[in-house]
Parts: structure tokens; sequence; C-alpha cells
């Protein structure tokens, strides 16, 4: 008689085998997905910090926009300025002709800023806003006034009227030649 191993009976060595080599494939395939599944935790780590990099990258684009918007304002703000500073520099030597374009032009951006908030599109200057508009109050009265009547003649139409020592553009009932409307004073003189 021979021993025979109880987990043996009826299985023949091909099977035994087989049965190792179903367990060692099982084996390396579990292994193969333990691996895959720390390659997908990996990936889905990085992705989640690229992510995070992205929304801080977003965020600081952001602010250099918001920044490179307030520094726009600022130049704006400040070829403004200057312009202001050259017109005073240059007011003791401005024709009456360049001081009624220079009302006009004054006129004229008030106008369109009062359209742009969607308002009528008119201003009006009295003798003193001519004087800060001219930004130059060492001019007597009585040339202001006379500019402010050179300035609606300047301007063939009903576009801008003088009355009652008040200087009136209404864009509504006209326009003004382009030459009047450049957007520095002094322009176009």
């Amino acid at each position: 008689m021979t021993d025979s191993d109880p987990d043996s009976e009826g299985t023949s060595p091909d099977e035994n085998c087989r049965e190792e080599s179903l367990e060692t494939t099982v084996q390396a395939l579990g292994a193969r997905l333990d691996a895959l599944s720390k390659q997908v935790s990996g990936l889905r780590e990085e992705l989640h910090d690229e992510r995070d990099e992205r929304e801080e990258l977003e965020d600081e684009l952001a602010a250099r926009d918001e920044r490179i918007d307030e520094l726009e304002a600022e130049v704006a703000r400040l070829d403004a300025r200057t312009d202001i500073l050259e017109v005073v520099e240059n007011a003791d030597k401005m024709s009456g002709k360049q001081r009624a374009v220079t009302l006009v032009q004054h006129l004229h951006r008030a106008a369109k800023a009062r359209e742009r908030r969607d308002e009528p599109p008119a201003a009006t200057v009295d003798r003193d806003e001519a004087e800060e508009a001219l930004h130059y109050p060492n001019i007597d009265r009585t040339t202001i006034y006379r500019d402010m009547e050179r300035a609606a003649r300047l301007i063939d139409g009903d576009a801008l009227q003088y009355t009652n020592g008040e200087l009136r553009l209404d864009l509504d009932a006209g326009s003004l030649p382009r030459k009047y409307t450049a957007d520095q004073e002094g322009e176009n003189l």
C-alpha cells in the first residue's frame, strides 16, 4: 500500500501544475492590480496638485489683470493731468482761437461723458467754468466772454450756442467738426 496524500487523491500531476500555474497567475494579476491601483492613486494626486496649481495661477492672473486695469487708469489720469499742466504752462501764449477751441473740446468731453452715463449728450459752461477749463484765471472776464463767443462762431449749426453768458453744446442738435473734438486740449489748433 502506498501512502497517499488525501489532498492529492484524484488529481493528476498535470492538474497540480495547472493549479499552481493558475495560483501564480492570480497572484501576478493581484500584484499587477495593486501596482496599477497605486499608479492610479498617484495620478489622482498629481491631477489634484495640478488643479490646485492651476487655480493658484488663475488667481494670480486675475490679480495681475486687476493691477493692469489700475495701472491703465492711473496712466490715463496722469495723461489728463499732463494735458492740463501743458495748457496751464501755455495759457499765456494761447491765442483767442486756441482758447475757443479748448473750450469746445472741454464741452465735447463733458457731453460725451454724460452720453456714456446714458444722459443727454450736452454740456454748458459759464464764465467761471470757462476760466477753469482754460486753467488760466488771470484772463480778463471780457476776454473769456469773447472766447466763448468765438467758440460758438467756430461751429456752424445748432450744436454750439452762446447765449446769456453761457456756452452750450448739445450733440443731439448737431455734431462738431472732427478737428474740434480732439481728445487732447490744444490738439489740431
